[in-house]
């Protein structure tokens, strides 16, 4: 024994003559599960535990109940193979059950390396004690050592079984090393010793392959199992159809369910998951009732993930009223709505507003023994915080405390962001102090909560303070941190102090974004120094920071408010050169200072443009344009626009009849101007003479935060 570890370490005192006899002695006897059983007591008393196992192993050889009755040897070591053999594996599987293979990783190394394999009669552990400490390590997520004690297998001669094969591949795929996978899965009945493929080791690849944005590589893959004589199973039909559905082919993933029902394996409920998940995502909402029926013509009952994927599908397009008859299916079924799914209707019902009948339900899941779990009671209070229901946010909020689940800063977070829309804010620095007496930190978010609250409200020292506390508490401020103070002070006119705070982000490594410059170069725009905003947009761009379609509409802005319409179009045809494309913000803008100047040519030209470029007018692009050519008497260009807006489905307002009612007016048409008003009655909207005031319809310029 001597050979196999040239340093032996001594035991602890703990593990004890008397305990290494006994260990040995139910190894001797073939008693193999007790013997782990006791082996795992043995290891638990080592620090770290397990990490003893080469040690316990080189003790057990040298006990005398390791000797062989007829007093013969093995290479001259007096212990017989067997019970080397045997005691390794014992350790092995003693140690990957304990969840610690380290001790078990160095004994395989040790004993493949000091024999020289096991056709030299390297005593290892058995294949099966083997598997279980890949397994062992593949749930740890040790990938890289799976991998490694694999490979001292092969090296040692040990000829893994298709188990073994599969955790290195499986492995080999969980650290990206699709290659490797392939290469081995094509070794597999084919290399000396090399047992076959099975359904699982191609499913693990298969699965890999459709990850990693290889979908042709999969389906060769896929083509490959008939070719070897490996049937796919269910799980490699569900991997194919949700690799399918995810590269957005869902014709596909249909076809290989018609296939499942033509030759099998038939359809599970996994199977209907992935297929409803597909539907959902692509927004085809309307089919899965269809699927749900096939499932129950199947005798296949949903289980609740799939009603988790269809209250998630019919989040998205905000149908709460599927969602409640769902929900009362699934009670009559009879199925087991568990707080996962409970969660995801909650969360689809206060996102459509119904957030009282989101409690209604909680309630009678309550009642049919669901444990509530925060994420739930998180949903609710964010529910009907953001319906400005702070009566019914803290009722939930208490309940939540009653039944002794403590709040988490997600739940405070809701809360204080609730009580600061509701200009609440000294409520909310109440609730902020009540936070940390419950000890739960605050996040960067719930000061930045209070940050806005305070900016929106003009207090901006409160904003330089709530900053200053961040940096005491060791909460490194952000980008919206530090972007709701600058916006703050810009909106209160304060430029120089917010080009302050915009360098002190820079010396705090924190990088002003689009919308943070956005904010200033608006301010700028708005005092009139439309060449300082200019500047810092120049400055914008040489710091990395891309200018976005917003920074340029406020340039427009500033161009034309000082009459610069030549260099505005400059800036519009010269998007393109920085990758981006005008939107109607910017046209409206041009097209509103090209009309101020009284050039509704050219306005009109624009308008064609947009067209053009496939942007949708809107009613304040109308608004411009019917005003202009009504104020300068062009009534039939007015009726031909008008018409052209109406052919365009843009339903006009208040405002824009008002505009056709008074150009009529003026030209004394009393006919067309009755008949509109005829109109207006019909339409139940209110006769208006005067035109509305700019502010009523879509802001020519979108807002900078």
């Amino acid at each position: 024994m001597s050979r196999l570890f040239p340093r032996r370490r001594h035991l602890s005192s703990s593990t004890s003559t008397a305990c290494l006899s006994e260990l040995a002695s139910l190894i001797a006897a073939g008693r193999f599960h007790r013997s782990v059983d006791y082996a795992k007591s043995l290891l638990l008393c080592s620090h770290p535990p397990a990490a003893n196992v080469p040690d316990l192993y080189h003790a057990l050889a040298a006990t005398p109940a390791a000797a062989p009755a007829d007093g013969g040897d093995y290479l001259g070591d007096p212990t017989p193979h067997s019970f080397l053999c045997d005691a390794a594996s014992a350790l092995v599987v003693a140690s990957a059950r304990l969840r610690h293979p380290d001790g078990a990783l160095r004994l395989l190394s040790l004993l493949a390396s000091a024999f020289g394999g096991a056709d030299a009669g390297a005593p290892l552990p058995s294949l099966s004690s083997c598997n279980l400490l890949l397994e062992s390590l593949i749930s740890l997520g040790r990938y890289d050592d799976t991998r490694a004690a694999f490979g001292v297998l092969v090296a040692a001669g040990a000829r893994p079984d298709t188990f073994a094969w599969n955790k290195a591949i499986q492995a080999s795929v969980a650290v990206g090393d699709l290659d490797e996978a392939v290469g081995m899965l094509r070794r597999m009945g084919r290399d000396e010793g090399a047992p076959p493929p099975d359904a699982f080791t191609h499913n693990v690849v298969i699965a890999g392959l459709w990850r990693a944005g290889k979908g042709s590589d999969a389906l060769n893959m896929f083509d490959e199992m008939a070719e070897r004589g490996v049937l796919p199973n269910s799980i490699t039909y569900n991997t194919m159809i949700d690799g399918h559905f995810k590269d957005g082919d869902l014709e596909a993933g249909f076809r290989l369910r018609d296939q499942m029902l033509r030759d099998g394996p038939k359809p599970n409920v996994v199977t209907y998951n992935v297929l409803l998940t597909g539907l959902c995502r692509a927004g085809r909402m309307d089919e899965t009732r269809a699927l749900l029926d096939e499932m129950s013509s199947h005798r296949l009952v949903p289980d609740g993930f799939t009603y988790s994927i269809l209250f998630d599908g019919l989040t998205r397009i905000g149908d709460s009223r599927i969602m409640l008859s769902l929900f009362g299916e699934s009670l009559k079924k009879g199925i087991m709505i568990g707080a996962y799914t409970c969660s995801i209707l909650l969360n689809g019902l206060c996102k459509c507003g119904q957030v009282a009948k989101a409690e209604q339900v909680f309630e009678m899941l309550i009642h049919t023994g669901m444990i509530p779990t925060r994420v739930i009671y998180n949903t609710l209070i964010n529910g009907y915080c953001q319906i400005r229901d702070l009566q019914g946010a803290f009722s939930i909020f208490e309940q939540m405390k009653s039944r002794h689940i403590r709040p988490d800063h997600i739940t405070y977070n809701a809360l204080i962001n609730g009580l600061c829309k509701a200009e609440m804010v000294i409520e909310a620095e109440d609730l902020m102090m009540e936070m940390e007496k419950s000890e739960v930190d605050p996040s960067v978010e719930t000061f930045n909560t209070l940050i806005d609250a305070y900016g929106r409200a003009g207090q901006l020292e409160k904003c330089l303070i709530v900053l200053s506390d961040m940096q005491e508490k060791g909460i490194k401020s952000n980008v919206v941190s530090f972007g709701s103070v600058v916006n703050a002070f810009c909106k209160n006119g304060k430029i120089p102090e917010a080009i302050a705070i915009l360098d002190d982000m820079v010396h705090k490594d924190v990088l002003p974004n689009a919308q943070v410059y956005n904010s200033v170069i608006d301010a700028y725009i708005e005092s009139g120094a439309t060449e300082q905003a200019f500047v810092l947009a120049e400055k914008m761009k040489s710091s990395g920071v891309s200018a976005s379609i917003v920074t340029y509409n406020l340039l427009l802005k500033g161009l034309c408010k000082n009459s610069q319409i030549d260099e505005a179009e400059q800036l519009i045809h010269n998007l393109t050169n920085h990758g981006l494309r005008p939107d109607v913000v910017s046209y409206n803008t041009i097209i509103s200072a090209c009309c101020h100047k009284g050039d509704t040519d050219r306005a009109l030209e624009l308008h064609q443009e947009m067209h053009m470029y496939g942007i949708k007018p809107t009613l304040r692009t109308y608004h411009t344009l019917l005003s202009a050519l009504g104020n300068s008497g062009r009534v039939h260009d007015m009726e031909s626009l008008y018409q052209q807006m109406l052919h365009k489905n843009v339903e006009p307002n208040t405002s824009i009849y008002g505009i056709m009612v008074n150009t009529y007016a003026r030209c004394g048409n009393e006919s067309k101007m009755g008949s509109l008003k005829k109109e207006m009655s019909e339409k139940g909207i209110a006769i208006d003479d005067t035109e509305r005031t700019n502010c009523e319809l879509d802001s020519s310029v979108a807002s900078p935060i």
